[in-house]
């Protein structure tokens, strides 16, 4: 009978990397009652795998955990280059590298980098790559999930970003729709493409800028 006891080191490794990916709190949880399974983040599939959830949702945290979360982007973590990315664009002002690490995110399937990359695209002036980054992920994933995207990006966004606010009202410009754009009353939609895209745009400036009147 297989035990824990008698159990290789890279199948207990493989367990502790799969509780890692569920929950950071579950990961904390089998590290501290079992000395055999006791694998940290320098691990690399422990790195690879882990679930930062919190950070996440308030990327500002990952200022306390850097050595976590560089063991994490050298092992290519998905969350932590997500996490990364947010503090390179919005702390740092760094937004080229902070692009590249949302990019890679979003490539390794984060549904949130996916969202806010292709948000962020539109912002900065490329409207035609920003969009189809959204149509796809609203066709992969619904509408609901583009909804909660936003509704997660608010919360972990602390302090405005009225530095390129520039930058952001010459794209919005850029992407205001017609004056006709609007089905008229009685269709089957309520909005087209055009105008949700714009809609996403603006929810951005107002969560970005911190005021509502971008025109001013």
């Amino acid at each position: 009978m297989l035990t824990l006891e008698s159990m290789p080191k890279d199948i207990r490794l493989l367990i502790v990397s799969k509780i890692a990916s569920t929950s950071p709190i579950n990961y904390f949880n089998t590290i501290i009652t079992c000395k055999r399974l006791h694998f940290g983040p320098e691990y690399y599939p422990v790195a690879k795998a882990l679930n930062l959830k919190p950070l996440v949702n308030q990327p500002s945290l990952a200022n306390r955990y850097r050595t976590l979360v560089a063991r994490c982007l050298e092992a290519n973590n998905i969350d932590a280059h997500f996490v990364k990315g947010m503090l390179e664009y919005f702390e740092s002002q760094n937004q080229i590298l902070g692009l590249h690490h949302i990019h890679i995110a979003s490539k390794g399937g984060h549904i949130q980098g996916t969202y806010i990359y292709g948000v962020l695209l539109m912002a900065v002036g490329e409207t035609d790559n920003g969009v189809k980054i959204i149509n796809k992920l609203t066709d992969d994933k619904g509408i609901s999930v583009v909804e909660d995207c936003m509704a997660n990006f608010q919360r972990s966004i602390e302090r405005p970003f009225l530095h390129i606010k520039e930058t952001y009202v010459s794209s919005m410009q850029k992407m205001w729709p017609h004056l006709n754009c609007h089905p008229q009353e009685g269709a089957d939609t309520t909005v087209c493409s055009n105008c949700f895209h714009f809609f996403l745009l603006t929810e951005f400036y107002k969560m970005m800028l911190g005021f509502n009147d971008l025109m001013d």
